[in-house]
């Protein structure tokens, strides 16, 4: 996957890698030095910021930006996002479920070119029982 695109596959990047392809919850960078240095202790903060970086600019992963953090989702498909008002998951969102609005009117002569979708409320799990 990244060896391809010119990124030479260290552990520590095979592991940052592997996180990721196994990630749903959107984690931050943190949360990705966290997980690696579990299995790989000697993995640097610069070694994760720096690949996600790459892998970023790579367009293998795209940043999500919620509640003043930066997180990181290995889906690049079109997509958008629920975030849970009371425990802060993100979930993906199906593109096509979300009404368009890429045609909505906008004062001159704008172009839209994309658009990201941010669903708020409460998931299932935080919902109160009924």
């Amino acid at each position: 996957m990244t060896r391809a695109r010119g990124l030479k596959m260290t552990p520590q990047r095979r592991l940052i890698v592997e996180y990721l392809r196994g990630a749903v919850n959107h984690p931050t960078a943190d949360e990705v030095f966290s997980a690696v240095n579990e299995q790989l202790p000697i993995t640097s903060r610069a070694t994760v910021y720096n690949t996600l970086n790459w892998l970023k600019a790579a367009g293998m992963i795209r940043e999500v930006f919620e509640a003043g953090n930066v997180r990181f989702d290995p889906n690049t498909t079109n997509h958008h996002h629920f975030v849970c008002r009371a425990c802060g998951r993100i979930d993906d969102v199906d593109f096509d479920s979300v009404g368009d609005v890429a045609f909505c009117a906008l004062p001159g002569r704008q172009e839209i070119e994309s658009y990201d979708v941010t669903l708020r409320g409460l998931c299932a799990a935080c919902q109160p029982v009924a």
